[in-house]
This record gives structure tokens, sequence and C-alpha cells, in this order.
């Protein structure tokens, strides 16, 4: 498996792990780093419409 936590985070929720399976201690630079990697595959996985996840602006 890689060392680069960012990448080790995307991979894991890319294999439907949840984000409470990162193993790197509360507070460490590694966990924020694999958090932010799941946050960012997370957030561009498609959603229903086949848009990506991110916020749509409102309509007036």
């Amino acid at each position: 498996m890689t060392k680069d936590a960012f990448a080790q985070g995307k991979l894991a929720f890319e294999h439907n792990h949840p984000m409470s399976s990162c193993e790197y201690p509360v507070g460490s630079s590694l966990r924020a780093e694999w958090m932010a990697g799941w946050t960012e595959a997370s957030n561009a996985k498609p959603n229903r419409a086949g848009q990506t996840s991110e916020p749509q602006a409102q309509r007036a």
C-alpha cells in the first residue's frame, strides 16, 4: 500500500471504507492528510443526477 496518507484516504473511500477507519492518531498531520484525501474522493463521487456531489447554487 502507498505511504502517502492523502492517497490512502482516497483509496479508502474508493474501497467503501468509512472515514472512521483511519488509523492515524487523532491530531496528527498524517490523519489530516488522510481525511483530506477521503473527503476529496467523496466530493468527487457522482451523485444520482450524474453530477459531482459538490453543493449546487440555489436557484431564485
